[in-house]
């Protein structure tokens, strides 16, 4: 079967069906037992005298179970009603306690009239019991649990009727004169059902949202469960007119008669059994104990049968056979003289047994079912049951005293019924099949000629599979994997391979032998079970909380960098190694319940229980995200847990405490002072010879591939030669023609654009292509080029493709491009693929627009993808793209073409969950939006180096694969937060630090906001205590990502204008990066005059408050201003120096870099009074940024503030920006010209 495309936890479920089993159903069965036992009862009773001692006459003993049967039977429907308006804890409890009552009230009946108005009454509380059973068992189990579990329910019934017997033969061998036999009966059965019911108030909860028993895992597991169960509705709103909307379907008087004509048999061997029995001639004590075993065999084939019923998915002949069987028994006992053939009497009385209870759980099972509405299966259970209550009126009414002891009519009459009910059971099913079969083939499915069988297997037609189904729906889920398009590596198989090889241990491992790797102990605490390796090995000796804590247990052929520990830290997770008592201000953001942090605001967009289970699959990473409740069931909430993990609070004052900058696992560490461009070099080279030899020493997998130096740059850019670009057909253009004549995009001229226009040729849509690939996706790889088939792939994701490259093209193409962007969503959002987990294609499609939206259009098309942006997230959330651990092991493939694609398809899974998390990033740090997605979601490891993503052939593609190693994105990033951690690997690509670097800036971002929700009204020193330690953080980042640089240099090999564009898009985003975190660049843009800021208008108060802001910013004492200057001056410096190197609007980051850069030294230089009539110095754009960069000490930088006129540098970089298609970009550049 496919993927269900709802959260599945096996383990929270079978811990949630294991507990309802152990709460729940006992204390339904123990209710319902007593309910029978009542009706039995007075059966017994007769036995020992009831109708002598209260004076019966005549048909007295049939009048009062008929009478009792018709307020049982027309309550049904009302107590339903109500349990669904209230709920199954308070009404059937309820119930229980009041009929306890009555029972007990029966002992006190002095006459005919005294007893029957007493079990008037009770039939009325009695009446609601198993219909409200059935209704609230079905919040509780799916359709493919309820069958069996109705059956327990009724096997209690049954026994109820065997221990009746028991009861009575025991209670009637007390001698008291004082007291009968019979009275002590309705006494200890009218007692045990009062203290039943006061439990059953204690211990049933109104729903698997509110059990007790119940953990906040589990009750998420119980919401999917029956979610992903197609017969229900989970958790609707009591609607009185939706209870009765299937009442006028067709199907609904075949309903009636099936559930008025069963009960009979029911009705007949529950009530009047023991009179049965008793025609064969026994005393009174011998009569209650020969009904025993009968009723014990009908409850043994009872669960039997409905276990069947449940294991085949079948109901019709499973109801038909037990109607059949007690047919038979009562047709032996209506033709035999039972006196003279005793054992064969006694053999009916088994039939009838085993066969009259089974539909009574199974024929209810059946319709609920079949009815998907929670409403409507309430009114139908409550009617339908009350319904067979009443059939209890044609038993009574023809069980008289002068048919007896043959009880002739009485038998036929229930005969008749049983034959009734088997035809109508038999056509309902039978039409049940054909339009299931009906269904099928309108679907799209073919069906066998020979039909289907009674199990309800369908098998998969394709030529060569032998796969075979229960479900028709499972049949179609599974014809997905044959789609020719997909070249047999479909999403939904693919997804199923990667989960069993994850689970077995790595790629090709096939056969799953999976198992929970941790559990939660009693305390809250996370236990992790060993591996089966572990226990071959034995206990492993623990480390210390200081150090390394659990380590995650690594394939014994990765690299050292694998062994560092996924997950976190003893000191990061066990509550008790940490201090708040201690001073240390960096704990003042993180630590829940001290002093510094009363109250943590969530992050908007937040993950929600519908996006699924947030710790399957990673490894062992989802250790540290299971703390506490908040924790499991709100993430990517960053909790207390995981910063504690990341920054490695128990040695946090050794973090930083040498400041070395390694930049490998086997380099020493050197002084800052020191560090400059030829040391770096120096240090590089050394790097390149020690790579060089222990290369010698790895094992040869393939030989030719390990010739390659990792140090010649072709591994962080790939190939030199541009590989092949996709190439459209004419097919390709008709698709997007098609798409353009449903949207009618708008041109320049403001008339829509025709069909023949030159930017719709194949030509220009071809060029459109070239420069999607060429351009965007250098900068941000999200497309395979290589296994890109354009001919193969939907016309809107191809369309978001080519219209994205049209953005690089002339004016009108841009303006195309926007037009069939603003309905390009739509189209989406309405495509038939488009689900809650959706295929991957539609991912990548929603990703293209939104960038669309927000970096390449107007602001309509940027507040519409803003909109979306939180619906694109959850998507991603849905998905495995940010848990992908591992790639396709080319040893253990036996297909390198299919082990590529399937790696290139993981790859960009990865890199899609990635570049949102950048883009997401970016517009919280840059443009102080609100942060949606958190570092700690990404629990992937790091994009392949460009010359794997690169290759155009699975060959050439094995020659770098072999060597990639699987590094994890928050090891990595830790890494950088606390250095003496763990090592920080060298051998990263430029996209792979890119990314690490906005791990940081999510970071930061999140501590940001953490203080801006935290109470500090005693403690606001504390307030950015962080600061200093990721600003180090970022330091050392751009350490290595400069070492990167000189090594791709020193190789020769990197095309240099795309060296260029790499180099510079990462150093505007760290020096931007640095300049948020120590200035608040609203604050800029407002005191810089802008009068609206994405969307909002800028108000007097803002403008107040911001001036404020930047007056005390430019006067602290530890200088964030200066360190802001040179952050800006260095920026500015590096574009003007590249500024005909590269495309600087392929890094859509890039201007807005510029323009906040500019505004941090505009506001510098304007100094701390701008009204001062102190004249300044004039200069010009370029020595106002040497003086800037080249000051030795930020005392000599600071002393610059306020004496020079910033205004050439304004009107230089406002006369750059406006070459710029960004609307955003455009209103900066206003302000620019406003400033100048």
């Amino acid at each position: 079967m496919g993927p269900s495309s709802t959260y599945a936890d096996p383990d929270a479920e079978r811990a949630y069906r294991r507990k309802v089993d152990l709460w729940v159903l006992p204390m339904l069965c123990l209710m319902y037992f007593f309910d029978c036992m009542d009706r039995s009862n007075l059966a017994n009773a007769k036995t020992d005298g009831l109708d002598a001692d209260l004076h019966f006459q005549g048909n007295d003993y049939s009048l009062l179970i008929l009478l009792f049967y018709i307020p049982f039977g027309l309550f049904d429907l009302p107590w339903n009603l109500l349990i669904k308006r209230y709920s199954g804890r308070i009404m059937l409890s309820f119930m229980s306690v009041v009929w306890g009552i009555l029972a007990l009230c029966q002992c006190a009946a002095k006459s005919f009239g005294s007893l029957l108005a007493i079990r008037i009454i009770l039939g009325i509380f009695e009446a609601g019991f198993f219909a409200g059973a059935t209704f609230y068992l079905t919040l509780f189990y799916t359709r493919g649990e309820m069958g069996f579990r109705l059956a327990v329910v009724q096997s209690f019934a049954v026994l109820a009727s065997a221990f009746s017997g028991l009861i009575s033969f025991g209670v009637f061998q007390i001698n008291s004169p004082s007291v009968k036999g019979w009275q002590y009966l309705f006494i200890i059965e009218g007692g045990m059902t009062l203290l039943i019911g006061v439990l059953g108030f204690l211990i049933l909860p109104d729903n698997p949202q509110t059990a007790w028993f119940l953990n906040s895992r589990e009750r998420g597991a119980a919401t999917a469960r029956l979610l992903r169960d197609s017969s229900s509705e989970v958790e609707t709103e009591f609607n009185l007119k939706a209870c009765f909307q299937s009442w006028g379907d067709w199907q609904f008087p075949i309903w009636c008669i099936i559930t008025f004509t069963y009960p009979v048999a029911y009705a007949t061997a529950m009530n009047f059994f023991p009179l049965i029995v008793q025609r064969l001639g026994y005393s009174v004590v011998k009569t209650n104990l020969w009904t025993v075993a009968p009723n014990l065999v009908g409850a043994v084939v009872l669960l039997c049968v409905a276990k069947s019923s449940d294991y085949f998915r079948e109901r019709t002949f499973h109801i038909v056979f037990s109607l059949a069987l007690s047919l038979v028994g009562m047709v032996i006992l209506a033709a035999i003289d039972v006196i003279q053939h005793k054992g064969v009497a006694y053999f009916a009385c088994f039939l009838m047994a085993s066969g009259a209870y089974i539909p009574s759980c199974l024929v209810h099972a059946w319709h609920n079912n079949n009815n998907v509405h929670e409403n409507s299966r309430a009114a139908n259970t409550g009617f339908f049951v009350g319904l067979g209550n009443l059939a209890g009126v044609v038993s009574a009414a023809t069980f008289r005293t002068e048919y007896a002891p043959k009880y002739l009519p009485t038998l036929i009459a229930t005969c008749c019924c049983n034959t009734v009910c088997i035809i109508f059971v038999t056509g309902l099913g039978l039409w049940m099949r054909l339009e299931n079969r009906r269904r099928d083939r309108k679907q799209g499915q073919r069906v066998r000629e020979d039909g289907v069988d009674t199990s309800q297997n369908h098998p998969c037609e394709y030529p060569g599979c032998d796969k075979s189904f229960t479900r028709a729906e499972h049949l179609r889920r599974h014809a997905l994997n044959h789609e020719q398009p997909r070249k047999g590596f479909t999403s939904r198989h693919m997804l199923r391979h990667d989960k069993r090889d994850e689970e077995a241990g790595g790629p090709g491992l096939g056969v799953l032998n999976t198992r929970k790797r941790t559990r939660r102990a009693r305390d809250g605490t996370i236990i992790v079970r060993p591996s089966q390796r572990e226990m071959r090995s034995g206990a492993r000796s623990t480390t210390s909380s200081s150090s390394t804590g659990q380590d995650l247990v690594v394939e014994e052929e990765e690299d050292p960098m694998d062994e560092a520990p996924i997950s976190p830290p003893i000191s990061g997770t066990d509550p008790g190694s940490l201090s708040i008592v201690e001073a240390d201000p960096f704990l003042a953001p993180m630590m829940p319940g001290g002093p510094f942090e009363p109250y943590v605001e969530p992050i908007p967009g937040q993950f929600d229980a519908a996006d699924g289970s947030f710790n399957v699959g990673l490894g062992g990473m989802g250790d540290f995200f299971s703390m506490d409740t908040a924790t499991d069931f709100n993430l990517p909430f960053a909790a207390t847990c995981n910063y504690n993990w990341l920054f490695d609070v128990a040695s946090l004052d050794d973090a930083f405490h040498q400041f070395d900058f390694p930049l490998g696992f086997d380099t020493e560490p050197f002084p800052m002072d020191k560090y400059d461009g030829p040391s770096a070099l120096l240090e590089v080279a050394s790097m390149m010879n020690k790579e060089e030899t222990s290369q010698s020493t790895l094992p040869s997998i393939m030989p030719d591939i390990l010739e390659t130096d990792w140090m010649s740059g072709a591994s962080f850019l790939g190939p030199g030669p541009t590989p092949h670009l996709p190439r459209l057909s004419e097919n390709c253009r008709r698709g997007i023609l098609s798409l353009v004549m449903q949207v009618s995009p708008i041109g320049i001229d403001g008339r829509p654009r025709t069909l023949d226009s030159p930017l719709l040729t194949l030509g220009a849509l071809q060029g459109y292509c070239d420069l999607f690939f060429t351009r965007f996706n250098v900068t941000y790889p999200l497309v395979h080029q290589p296994t890109f088939n354009p001919d193969t792939i939907d016309p809107i994701f191809l369309a978001a493709v080519l219209f994205m490259g049209a953005t690089y093209s002339t004016r009108e193409a841009h303006q195309l491009a926007v037009g069939i962007h603003d309905k390009l969503r739509s189209q989406l959002l309405c495509h038939e693929e488009f689900s809650p987990q959706p295929e991957f294609w539609v991912l990548q499609t929603m990703l293209l627009i939104d960038c669309f939206g927000k970096m390449r259009a107007g602001p309509k098309q940027r507040e519409r993808a803003q909109l979306f942006h939180c619906v694109l997230i959850k998507l991603i959330r849905r998905s495995n793209c940010c848990s992908i651990q591992d790639s396709p092991h080319l040893a253990r493939s036996e297909d390198i073409d299919q082990a590529w694609r399937q790696a290139m398809d993981a790859e960009q899974r990865k890199r899609l969950a990635m570049l949102c998390f950048m883009w997401d990033t970016q517009h919280a740090v840059l443009f102080s939006q609100s942060l949606c997605m958190s570092a700690f979601e990404i629990r992937s490891c790091l994009p392949c180096s460009a010359a794997a993503w690169e290759a155009p052939s699975a060959r050439e593609w094995a020659h770098f694969a072999v060597r990639e190693t699987n590094r994890p994105f928050l090891t990595v990033l830790k890494g950088y937060i606390t250095p003496g951690s763990m090592s920080r690997p060298r051998d990263l690509n430029v996209f792979a630090r890119t990314v690490i670097l906005h791990g940081l800036m999510s970071v930061s971002a999140d501590l940001k906001r953490r203080d801006q929700t935290t109470l500090r009204s005693e403690t606001p020193e504390r307030v950015g205590a962080w600061t200093p330690r990721m600003s180090r953080s970022y330091v050392l980042w751009k350490v290595d990502f400069d070492a990167d640089c000189l090594a791709m240099k020193l190789g020769q090999t990197a095309d240099p204008r795309r060296f260029t564009g790499l180099k510079m898009a990462a150093h505007a985003l760290y020096h931007a990066s640095c300049l948020a975190l120590n200035v608040e660049i609203l604050d800029l843009q407002i005191v810089a005059g802008a009068m609206q800021i994405l969307g909002r208008t800028v108000t007097p108060a803002d403008q107040s408050r911001s001036q404020q802001n930047i007056s005390r910013w430019l006067h602290e004492d530890c200088g964030p201003s200066t360190t802001v200057a040179r952050h800006a001056s260095h920026l500015l410096q590096d574009a003007v120096l590249s500024l005909h190197d590269w495309d600087q609007a392929d890094a859509f980051h890039f201007p807005w870099c510029l323009y906040l850069a500019t505004l941090a030294c505009w506001v510098f230089h304007r100094g701390m009074d701008p009204a001062s009539s102190e004249p300044r110095m004039n200069t010009d754009l370029s020595s106002l940024i040497v003086m800037m960069t080249n000051c030795p000490s930020t005392t000599e930088l600071a002393a610059l503030s306020g004496k020079y006129d910033p205004k050439p540098l304004v009107a230089a970089m406002a006369q750059q920006l406006a070459t710029v298609r960004w609307a955003v970009v455009h209103d900066a550049m206003k302000v620019l010209v406003g400033l100048s």
